[in-house]
């Protein structure tokens, strides 16, 4: 299993837990609070995800549409008139170093100011371990690519398991995300043989985290970190 920054994780479970959007479960999602909750929650990694405003900056949204305006056609300032939001710079000040960030990719036009952000945080090439880049836009990550070898990135899946399989070569991946009901033991395996980090998207349900440690996953997304903390862990 290859994945940045190993000594950050907190116990010794079948599966590392990585708070979804942070923790959307316990606060509202892609906040610094739920961010926070997945801390507290016992979040191995806190994943959220990041797409630009008008004037090009990044800041935390999962669709196109905050707080009913396009962030295409909306500058920070006017969004902050809007509605309370995050932005990666505000996530980074509170949280790079402590907790490995999972960040995902929503636009390929985004990765020159997401990359251009983390580098106030970097002194040295070990600093990019801070970061999982993750994306469903192969385009997007073959841009990360570009920036350095040392970025660790994830392609996510759909549908199909086996789609990391053409492009691990040009990539590099890191890890994979599968999509809970669309997983493959053979993928799964070959993953493994590869030495990628294998994770699956979104289980709340700790007894089908637990089906999915047995299928031999090494992570799990979930809005409720500590649920599936109390599942995983290990018995007296």
């Amino acid at each position: 299993m290859r994945l940045p920054r190993v000594k950050y994780l907190r116990y010794n479970w079948p599966m590392l837990v990585i708070g979804h959007r942070g923790a959307a479960g316990l606060a509202p999602e892609n906040t610094l609070a739920a961010l926070q909750a997945g801390v507290d929650a016992g979040a191995d990694i806190l994943e959220f995800d990041v797409r630009l405003t008008s004037d090009g900056v990044p800041v935390l949204a999962h669709n196109p549409r905050l707080a009913g305006k396009w962030l295409s056609q909306t500058t920070l300032a006017e969004l902050q008139q809007a509605t309370t939001v995050t932005t990666l710079q505000e996530v980074l000040d509170v949280f790079f170093g402590k907790i490995l960030l999972n960040i995902e990719i929503k636009q390929t036009k985004s990765v020159p100011a997401v990359c251009e952000a983390i580098k106030l945080y970097i002194t040295r090439d070990s600093d990019w371990d801070n970061i999982l880049f993750s994306s469903f836009k192969p385009q997007a990550l073959v841009l990360l690519r570009e920036k350095g070898a040392q970025l660790n990135l994830a392609l996510l899946h759909h549908i199909n398991p086996f789609t990391y399989m053409r492009h691990h070569k040009k990539l590099n991946l890191s890890a994979v995300g599968f999509h809970r009901l669309h997983i493959n033991s053979i993928a799964i395996a070959v993953a493994k043989e590869l030495g990628i980090f294998t994770y699956v998207y979104t289980v709340d349900l700790p007894k089908t985290a637990l089906r999915m440690e047995q299928r031999g996953l090494d992570g799990v997304v979930t809005n409720y970190p500590n649920k599936l903390n109390d599942a995983l862990m290990p018995k007296a």
